[in-house]
């Protein structure tokens, strides 16, 4: 039996560095059924001419303007749907992947039918073992949503698969036929929690979303906006997370979530900031 199509949409704006060190990583990649797809949103440093030099058979789809993480995705998701695969993946062209990624994802997969979104474990870039992401946590109760795991080093605590309240964006495979239903990803979010909210509305239409720590990759976090800690991913991050809490909080856990983002933004923020200079723990 053939292995299942899987198509890897990579989206790049002005990175052409980042994203050709991800090609290089994904042209190791041992699974033998599987696409790639870079979506460029109107480059203006030779992105996709490098692309096309370096790497002739991947896939291009070129973009008259930045048109954001969503919209971007969501174009490459419409061609990709027309070669009728049975995977999509979404990779952030800021991360490298293990050879095995995609063999491990698929196959993991194959324990949980019901599941309709699956994601890796991930750790920092140029970081063997410090965990970026080892499963999504949202709590509406406290009004926090996080990585689970984040920042700490990994002794095989997080190596459990099974469902997780989300799978972040920078790698996520999603069945064909769920990216379809779905619509992709809301283009209402202006960065950041598009993830999330697709994550969730996938879980309202019945479908589990899984973390697979089998399948690993290492993110250089926020390598296009300025770093992890930046002051404008920080007021993205606040726009979009207030954005989600008003489609899916109830009225009682406004109070928590005001009050969360308060601290966060006035204290834990600047805290974040200062212990992401520490050596992992």
């Amino acid at each position: 039996m053939p292995a299942s199509k899987v198509v890897v949409i990579v989206l790049n704006w002005n990175r052409r560095d980042l994203t050709l060190q991800c090609l290089r990583s994904l042209d190791r990649l041992q699974y033998e059924n599987v696409t790639i797809l870079v979506v460029d949103n109107g480059s203006r440093d030779g992105s996709l001419e490098a692309v096309e030099a370096a790497y002739p058979r991947v896939q291009r789809l070129a973009l008259p303007e930045n048109s954001g993480f969503a919209r971007g995705n969501n174009a490459g998701l419409e061609l990709a749907l027309k070669a009728g695969p049975d995977w999509i993946m979404f990779l952030n062209n800021d991360t490298e992947v293990a050879p095995d990624l995609v063999s491990a994802l698929v196959a993991g997969a194959a324990a949980f039918p019901q599941g309709g979104i699956f994601g890796p474990k991930i750790y920092y870039g140029g970081q063997q073992r410090r965990i970026w992401y080892a499963g999504g946590e949202v709590a509406m109760s406290l009004g926090r949503i996080r990585h689970r795991g984040i920042r700490t080093s990994d002794h095989g605590q997080y190596d459990l698969p099974g469902p997780t309240d989300y799978v972040t964006g920078a790698c996520l495979l999603i069945r064909a036929q769920l990216a379809r239903a779905l619509g992709g990803f809301d283009t209402a979010y202006p960065m950041y929690m598009e993830d999330v909210d697709l994550c969730t509305r996938a879980r309202r239409m019945g479908a589990g979303v899984i973390y697979l720590p089998a399948g690993t990759l290492w993110h250089h976090v926020s390598s296009s906006i300025g770093g992890e800690a930046s002051l404008r991913k920080a007021a993205l991050k606040l726009r979009s997370s207030l954005l989600y809490y008003r489609r899916y909080a109830r009225p009682w856990h406004w109070p928590t979530i005001l009050l969360y983002q308060l601290l966060y933004y006035l204290l834990l923020g600047p805290l974040r900031y200062l212990r992401s200079r520490l050596p992992p723990a």
